[in-house]
């Protein structure tokens, strides 16, 4: 009983220290911001999704960026790192850009079906921003 939550505790420990890890340099979410809803429309604010690369890189508004989440795999048996995922999230759509960084919102979110399961299926701090090919 000991060793099972003793693997589970590093797997854990092993999921945040790992799984989150952004390479030097890489462009990224840095806030998600929603303005409070005051219940005046039916429909809810949007987000406004704030990111780590701008004009300097050939960001404009209308740009179309691909977002993924880095899961780092870990094996509980040999307790190695086995490598680094890149999971696709969803795709965002510029709708400003200064000189280092863009304001972006969600053009769609990838299919859970087609991908493996992302809890929760949203844009996070931290995921990795690419312009879309």
């Amino acid at each position: 009983m000991r060793t099972t939550l003793k693997i589970f505790a590093l797997t854990v420990v092993h999921f945040f220290l790992l799984g989150s890890r952004v390479q030097a340099g890489e462009p990224t979410v840095y806030p998600v911001f929603r303005p409070i809803d005051l219940g005046e429309t039916q429909v809810a604010p949007p987000r406004d999704i704030f990111i780590t690369i701008g004009a300097n890189q050939g960001v404009k508004k209308g740009t179309l960026l691909d977002v993924y989440r880095r899961i780092s795999s870990f094996d509980n048996l040999t307790q190695k790192h086995m490598g680094d995922h890149m999971i696709p999230v969803g795709r965002l759509r510029v709708i400003h850009s200064d000189e280092g960084t863009a304001i972006a919102r969600l053009d769609n979110l990838v299919s859970i079906e087609k991908e493996p399961a992302l809890l929760p299926q949203a844009v996070m701090i931290g995921d990795v921003v690419r312009v879309a090919k």
